[in-house]
């Protein structure tokens, strides 16, 4: 039995001595059940240089899992299509419901149309959603340097998704920025929106009013800011963290520490778990 990408299950073959590498969302994997977690998350992984000799190589010696490389070595020998080699792998371990398999088949289908500009961004995108932050920061700038002027449409949503990366950062100044880019390509409101938070994060108090002052066109967009922090700041008023706070400040203000320590200590544990959880997630 092994905790797999976070989940309990019986471990089919054995736990690698040395991982499998999978380049284009930067993981290493120790078994075929994390094989069999990842494709079912994230379907775009899945292509021919990923299920090919060196994945069968490591099923094998690493996995001790014969069987299962040699079906896969002969789909190779016949030239299947790459769902052929999922449902193989999926269906040794018995990993996914019928539902599930299907799934998978249907999205590895839809990406035989995609460019290889939007399959690269599904990488990306993957580990942004991860909080493979600055792994996905990296795809992101390679995508950019490599995607012709016409890809209109992908461009702007790579700024956009470049914006929330160097927020999630806190670098709200570079954020900004690719905010920006995007909002002049698309004209769209989240990412203008989204460009006003930051600046309004990364400047001073004064210098954001006079810069929303200098820009009249922006007005609206700003209204629509302060509406969603008016929003936010309610709810974390009625919150359990600010609370939870409160109680904690009292003791300080009150000189018992023994209290004020232990809700300190509580809340760091808290959060090291909640980062642990998100890190195996």
């Amino acid at each position: 039995m092994i905790y797999s990408m976070g989940t309990v299950r019986l471990c089919t073959g054995k736990i690698a001595e040395k991982p499998f590498y999978i380049n284009s969302i930067c993981i290493n994997i120790y078994t075929v059940e994390e094989l069999c977690y990842l494709f079912a998350l994230n379907p775009f992984m899945i292509t021919e240089s990923l299920v090919s000799e060196p994945l069968f190589n490591w099923l094998e010696n690493e996995c001790e899992l014969k069987e299962l490389s040699v079906e896969l070595r002969n789909l190779s020998k016949r030239g299947n299509q790459l769902s052929e080699y999922v449902d193989t792998i999926l269906g040794y371990v018995n990993y996914c419901t019928p539902e599930e398999r299907e799934h998978i088949d249907n999205t590895l289908q839809s990406t035989a149309g995609m460019s290889d500009y939007e399959r690269s961004k599904q990488q990306a995108d993957f580990l942004l959603k991860n909080n493979r932050i600055e792994a996905a920061i990296e795809e992101y700038e390679i995508l950019l340097g490599t995607i012709p002027e016409v890809e209109n449409e992908v461009r702007p949503l790579i700024y956009h998704n470049m914006g929330y990366a160097y927020a999630s950062l806190f670098m709200f100044d570079i954020s900004a920025r690719y905010y920006k880019k995007a909002y002049d390509l698309t004209g769209l409101t989240d990412s203008g929106v989204q460009y006003l938070a930051a600046l309004r994060m990364s400047f001073k108090e004064d210098k954001y009013i006079r810069f929303i002052a200098e820009n009249p066109e922006l007005g609206d967009l700003s209204l629509l800011l302060e509406k969603k922090v008016d929003k936010a700041l309610s709810a974390y008023e009625c919150s359990s963290e600010n609370i939870m706070l409160n109680v904690i400040e009292t003791y300080k203000d009150e000189g018992n520490l023994s209290s004020y320590y232990n809700e300190i200590d509580g809340i760091i544990a808290g959060m090291k778990e909640d980062y642990i959880g998100r890190v195996v997630d």
